[in-house]
């Protein structure tokens, strides 16, 4: 709607009540004047404060003539109380339409975030084929995050992280650790200083509190060669057989410890075999109460395992989403990494 058009229906409804206050015969004591209340309200919604105490001012005008056509008793205190309402109204509204334009700004932000974080497609990288799969919570937005890029040394490098929390904290958090990854990728393509690089990023973080975040990087070259490092994550199962990749050593979340040390395991994988990360959603969705589990998220992906990656990735998450009979109580974010055959 225009401005002008929405003047017309402040101005055309302030006239309303005036019409029907002076043509009622009950006359003051039927308490339409409170009426003004209604254009008050339509400035405010529209318009703001601003708008709203020029409508205000008008309504008052209007009831003073109002006045004068049927006589009010007691004009001032009559005058004084619908006057506190009107600035009620008026106040009231534009906190309201305020706080909406700012949670309606914060759910784009976040949204734009979200989407930079587990974007619907990944960069096209020559020797790997990728597949992803995410579903976000019914809670809102949280820190589940994912990156596959390109390593300094040809290789290619898949991340998937957790911040520990929910909410738009949590998801710039996610958005911090993301872009330290990004920009630390530039200089290795080590799975273990990747993420002990994240670890001193998070710590040295301005102002940062105890920011915790669970990872797991991969590293794949041409000919197979796997290695992989795990910050409190969910190990990465490897395809088709959907083992565990195990953590080397200990393992802690980023940002618990400043001398955290992460070393990598190294494979080689066979034709047809590849990696799958995912995060906690996947395995703690429920039905009947129960959660799904490591066991029953293997049962789910066993007959889909040796398909290719997007589809692996497609059909899991349908797959996923099926068995559980509630709603997502975190977000679902799966990666899957199959080199390709030559």
């Amino acid at each position: 709607m225009s401005n002008a058009a929405r003047l017309v229906w402040v101005c055309a409804s302030a006239l309303a009540v005036f019409v029907a206050w002076v043509a009622t015969s009950a006359g003051p004591n039927t308490g339409i004047g409170f009426f003004y209340a209604v254009p008050i309200g339509l400035a405010a919604w529209w318009g703001g404060i601003r708008n709203a105490l020029i409508a205000v001012a008008g309504c008052v005008v209007l009831y003073n003539l109002g006045a004068l056509i049927q006589p009010v008793p007691h004009f001032g205190l009559a005058l004084l109380l619908r006057l506190i309402v009107f600035l009620a109204v008026a106040i009231l509204v534009s906190v309201a339409r305020e706080r909406l334009a700012a949670l309606e700004h914060s759910a784009e932000e976040l949204e734009d975030i979200q989407a930079a974080l587990t974007p619907t497609k990944v960069i096209d990288i020559p020797h790997v084929e990728v597949g992803t799969a995410f579903v976000p919570s019914d809670h809102g937005v949280s820190g589940d995050f994912y990156l596959v890029t390109n390593g300094p040394d040809g290789s290619t490098l898949a991340i998937v992280g957790d911040v520990v929390g929910h909410g738009p904290q949590a998801a710039r958090l996610a958005t911090f650790i993301r872009a330290r990854f990004a920009a630390f990728v530039a200089s290795t393509s080590e799975p273990g200083e990747l993420l002990s690089l994240a670890n001193i990023a998070l710590l040295d973080r301005p102002g940062a509190s105890r920011e915790l975040v669970s990872a797991a990087c991969l590293r794949f070259r041409e000919g197979g060669d796997l290695s992989w490092a795990i910050a409190g994550h969910p190990p990465p199962l490897r395809l088709p057989r959907l083992e565990e990749l195990a953590p080397v050593g200990p393992t802690f979340l980023l940002g618990a410890d400043a001398e955290l040390e992460l070393h990598a395991g190294h494979t080689l994988l066979n034709p047809g075999e590849g990696a799958l990360i995912y995060t906690d959603g996947a395995t703690e969705i429920r039905r009947d109460g129960k959660l799904l589990g490591f066991e029953g998220l293997s049962r789910l992906l066993g007959p889909l395992s040796p398909l290719a990656a997007t589809d692996l990735a497609s059909r899991a998450e349908a797959a996923l989403l099926d068995w559980t009979d509630e709603a997502l109580r975190d977000d679902l974010c799966l990666l899957v990494v199959k080199p390709k055959r030559s």
